[in-house]
């Protein structure tokens, strides 16, 4: 094999179709499948399957392309660092985030890229912790960070932090102060505004009630969090959350948050990355980067209610 068979093999693996890498690389379709037959003869293994929307590459063929795309890496930075033009990460990275996670890493994460690695693009899209992994199986984004509880063969999951969950009140009207704990049962006892069950933040809530036999009192379901502490907002019902995603309306007076006790109630979040595809220099070197700022994030004291 050599280093032209491979550059191929990872085109045809990113892109799960012989006929897209054959256009992408203007090299004609039988040419490049005799590539991909003299690879699998000389391994003596088969690497792709064969379906209707194109292939997909098997364990060894997954396998092939990572080692396949870390030896291309280093060539590469082999001849950057003789020549004396080895640089930092560049290229584009896609990075998925549930709202919750958006409301405070989006926008720090895009002035850290800009400042450290002027050569990377950071592109951010934001949904569910569900939909976030799926984007992150089909190829749409290159990393996520989500909530624990979607579990996947085809994902990796590096747990991050642990982030309390907060009973969060009007002020008016309320007998107690801002920080005063309240029970589990008490909590989830109130009446309470909260996302629908398909959320991950509603799974975990559902999932504390059914542990503890407790019935919820669920008076609306909102999944647009401006909207939902709107209506806590004006006393409508209470809502259970992050310290972050309020943490603006808890200092400027218009929300209360209360830490939740008996138990706590907590959610871990995580960096998940795709094991169905090869990992890059670049995504692997962005990850890295990504845990560091969460975490430097919670050390400073910017993302309250979290433990490393």
């Amino acid at each position: 094999m050599d280093l032209r068979q491979l550059r191929n093999f990872i085109q045809i693996v990113e892109l799960s179709s012989i006929t897209a890498a054959a256009e992408h690389l203007n090299i004609a379709q039988p040419a490049l499948s005799r590539q991909v037959k003299a690879l699998e003869e000389e391994l003596s293994v088969p690497l792709l399957r064969r379906h209707g929307r194109g292939v997909m590459p098997t364990e060894e063929g997954i396998r092939l392309a990572r080692r396949a795309k870390t030896i291309l890496e280093d060539v590469k930075d082999l001849a950057a660092d003789v020549s004396g033009n080895s640089k930092t990460l560049s290229g584009t990275v896609t990075l998925g985030l549930p709202p919750t996670v958006a409301e405070i890493l989006a926008t720090h994460m895009i002035e850290r890229t800009m400042q450290m690695f002027p050569d990377v693009k950071l592109r951010i899209v934001s949904g569910f912790s569900g939909h976030v992994q799926d984007w992150l199986l089909r190829g749409k984004i290159d990393l996520a960070v989500a909530y624990a509880g979607q579990k996947s063969a085809s994902v990796a999951a590096q747990p991050i932090i642990i982030e309390q969950l907060f009973l969060i009140q009007p002020p008016d009207g309320k007998d107690v102060d801002e920080g005063v704990p309240i029970g589990a049962q008490d909590a989830l006892q109130d009446r309470l505004i909260l996302p629908n069950p398909e959320h991950g933040l509603r799974a975990r809530i559902d999932g504390i009630a059914h542990e503890r036999r407790i019935d919820l009192n669920v008076v609306l379901e909102i999944d647009i969090l401006p909207t939902m502490l709107a209506f806590v907002e004006r006393g409508l019902g209470s809502t259970i959350l992050p310290l972050v995603t309020v943490i603006n309306h808890v200092r400027a007076g218009r929300l209360i948050a209360r830490p939740i006790v008996r138990p706590t109630i907590d959610r871990t979040l995580v960096l998940m990355t795709p094991l169905n595809r090869p990992d890059s220099r670049l995504t692997s070197g962005f990850a890295e980067f990504l845990t560091g700022e969460v975490h430097r994030l919670v050390s400073s004291g910017q993302w309250p209610g979290t433990t490393l």
